[in-house]
């Protein structure tokens, strides 16, 4: 099929193309209470990037592809787009990749065993009894296995399996509720017990704290659920073109932040990029030291650098963009009981809600936790706090051993952080 593409592409005068294929088979069981509703969606698509010799590159979305298809969708690509001068990036598309071993295909998906949701729901309702008062208002499980397929006319033909499967529950203890996920490339990890438990630590931060309310003290720990959702508010600030220029100072010496994509068992884990870039591991900020920012190739091509492997596709998008792998602030050896110590009279925060810009600049956020003496935690709190991704970044005191992702559009981790800053009056903490 590719072939039947690439050919296309060329017979209708187009110097360089691209053909980015992916099959897939998704199932959904939804269901909080009695039988498992089960839906299943299968996708077949082609996405096209077409380049003339000078000018940007056209691009098509074809979701039930066929060889007919191939010739109109260029035809009309020819016809439909004006010339130009402009110097384009196809010269910059890979040849070929290495073999990268990464480990993100469950070959137990090949069952489609339909007992496995409802299995993994008695789990979830026997790991509630821990936790009185704590209810399951949603459990939906899906599980999907994707085919990878790339090619372009100057040589490349790459493919890789990936399986992901992933629990969405909605919790609610007396009048809140709150919806939380699990993402993993293979169901061994998935533990309902954990994702139960930090159900239950989210919400009873939530459900117990008063109004807003001063912090007592100079620091904060951030825990991993925590730190890292600041960490993907502040995340397109590590792209190319959107941080910073140049390199230099970006945080506390004791802070680095990695991308990685052939972390095993990681749903952001792929061998290439959507444009047929190997992945390799990738430091960001080394040591407080920006020393990289990640781009595509197209931006890489506009800023005058050198593509990081972090170009891929959306749902529905035709063209690649900068969007990270497994992106991470990479852990140190310090237990968390050392960061209770440091934090004295400080809080512990377990949910944490971007609230939009702050008035004294940077970011808000809403903070749910739990105030720390003596380095053991206490009353609940509830409070905001502003920060920038600079201040925030360069005032990290220390870093934690405990490493967990969360997934989203990309997938981030943290461990738990220490925090400096200052209370800024009416239940502000600035950082």
């Amino acid at each position: 099929m590719l072939e039947a593409v690439l050919r296309a592409g060329s017979e209708a005068g187009f110097s360089t193309v691209e053909a980015f294929a992916e099959k897939v088979r998704r199932q959904e069981s939804d269901g909080a209470d009695g039988p498992l509703s089960l839906h299943e969606v299968r996708g077949d698509s082609v996405r096209i990037r077409a380049f003339r010799d000078t000018g940007d590159p056209l691009g098509s979305y074809i979701s039930a592809p066929d060889p007919r298809q191939f010739r109109l969708c260029f035809a009309e690509l020819a016809s439909g787009s004006a010339l130009d001068r402009k110097k384009n990036f196809a010269h910059l598309l890979p040849k070929a990749v290495g073999k990268v071993k990464v480990n993100v295909y469950d070959t137990g998906i090949e069952l489609w065993d339909e007992g496995q949701a409802a299995d993994l729901r008695e789990k979830v309702r026997e790991a509630l009894l821990t936790f009185p008062g704590l209810k399951l208002k949603r459990f939906l499980f899906t599980r999907a296995l994707k085919k990878i397929y790339l090619a372009n006319t100057r040589g490349f033909f790459a493919k890789y399996r990936k399986t992901h499967f992933q629990v969405l529950a909605s919790f609610m203890l007396h009048d809140h509720v709150l919806e939380i996920t699990e993402s993993r490339t293979h169901f061994r990890d998935i533990d309902p017990q954990r994702l139960v438990a930090r159900g239950a630590n989210l919400l009873g931060a939530l459900a117990a704290a008063p109004e807003i309310a001063a912090v007592d003290g100079e620091f904060i720990v951030l825990s991993p659920e925590a730190s890292a959702q600041v960490l993907k508010e502040f995340a397109p600030g590590l792209m190319l073109g959107s941080g910073p220029r140049g390199r230099g100072t970006a945080a506390a010496p004791r802070v680095s932040i990695l991308d990685n994509p052939v972390l095993d068992g990681q749903p952001g884990s792929v061998p290439f990029d959507d444009e047929g870039t190997a992945a390799a591991e990738k430091y960001l900020v080394n040591k407080g030291v920006a020393v990289a920012a990640a781009a595509d190739i197209r931006t890489a091509f506009e800023k005058g650098g050198a593509s990081t492997g972090n170009g891929f596709r959306d749902e529905r998008g035709i063209f690649p963009q900068v969007r990270f792998s497994n992106l991470f602030i990479k852990p140190s050896n310090d237990p968390l009981a050392g960061l209770l110590q440091q934090a004295r009279n400080g809080v512990m925060v377990y949910l944490v809600k971007p609230k939009g810009s702050a008035a004294a600049g940077g970011l808000l956020f809403s903070a749910y936790g739990y105030s720390i003496k003596n380095g053991e935690i206490a009353r609940p709190i509830h409070f905001q706090f502003a920060a920038s991704m600079r201040s925030y970044l360069l005032h990290i005191q220390a870093v934690s051993r405990e490493l967990r992702f969360f997934h989203g559009r990309s997938n981030i981790g943290s461990p738990y952080l220490l925090i400096q800053g200052r209370p800024g009056g009416d239940g502000l903490f600035l950082v």
